[in-house]
């Protein structure tokens, strides 16, 4: 029975003491519960931000990856479109500079063809020359035969040391100097005008003579040939000749201002001649004018 008192005592104390206790925990469970509201808001507030934060920066990425793209794209055209515009403005340049040295080249052969062809037209003008007077040499009259010795036609006597006529000597010259015989031909050409200084072949041996020493280089020589030429026959048909011959040896002797100056003398004086068109040749092979520069004009003192 006393344990039945005391288990009814507790029964009836302890709805007091749950009670109390109930209330407590009531109070925290809602000061949980509201923390527990805070938190969730906050939560889900930090969530909403974070995914537009990122949802901002997936946009930044995208618009960097698109810029770099498109940059990418830009950079190519516009190297592409240099590329062409370089190749399209420099390909006529580099042709025109290749064009340029062709062009160089081809006046430089021509140059030397021109030089090439005057000396020819001089050895065929020489020959021709060679030819015409063997010619004359052929239709001259035959030579009467030398009388028999110690005697002349009239009864006079006919001396031992009279020369050969002229038109034996100036053959046999010409006929050597046309075998290739040179230096038999100039000695052979001196005596022709020892003995005949007024022939009407003497400017023409002369010429020779001049052509002999500048073919074998003794241009010194040469130049004193046909300045014999010039003095003694100025009024010659081979007078032009004479004076394109003497620049050439200059020229050929490193003596180029004497030969400027021979070749425009020779311009100057027989204008419409074929050996004036060759010295205007040689003057533009040596890059002067045909005309000698007019002289300064020297100022008076004031």
């Amino acid at each position: 029975m006393r344990f039945i008192t005391i288990i009814t005592l507790a029964t009836l104390l302890s709805p007091v003491c749950s009670f109390a206790a109930s209330r407590e925990q009531q109070e925290m469970q809602r000061d949980i519960a509201q923390l527990q509201d805070q938190v969730r808001t906050l939560q889900s507030g930090f969530d909403q931000k974070m995914a537009a934060l990122q949802t901002l920066v997936q946009q930044a990425l995208d618009a960097g990856n698109k810029a770099n793209v498109n940059m990418g794209v830009l950079n190519a055209s516009i190297s592409q479109t240099l590329d062409r515009e370089l190749r399209d403005k420099l390909t006529p340049v580099a042709g025109l500079a290749a064009k340029v040295d062709n062009l160089s080249n081809d006046d430089a052969e021509l140059r030397n063809s021109i030089g090439d062809l005057s000396a020819q037209v001089n050895k065929i003008l020489q020959l021709l020359t060679d030819v015409n007077n063997a010619v004359k040499i052929i239709q001259a009259p035959p030579v009467a035969p030398p009388p028999a010795a110690g005697s002349f036609p009239g009864g006079a006597a006919q001396s031992s040391s009279a020369p050969p006529p002229a038109g034996v000597i100036y053959g046999a010259a010409r006929g050597d100097y046309s075998s290739g015989k040179s230096d038999l031909a100039a000695s052979e050409f001196a005596e022709f005008l020892k003995d005949y200084p007024d022939d009407a072949y003497a400017p023409d041996a002369q010429l020779t003579i001049g052509q002999i020493h500048y073919s074998q280089g003794k241009y010194d020589p040469a130049v004193a040939d046909f300045d014999a030429v010039l003095e003694r026959y100025p009024d010659s048909k081979i007078t032009p000749t004479a004076y394109f011959m003497k620049g050439m040896a200059l020229r050929a002797g490193d003596h180029k201002d004497k030969a400027i100056a021979e070749f425009r003398a020779l311009i100057k004086k027989f204008p419409n001649s074929d050996d004036a068109k060759s010295a205007r040749e040689q003057l533009k092979m040596l890059g002067v004018s045909q005309a000698a520069p007019a002289p300064a004009v020297r100022r008076r003192p004031q």
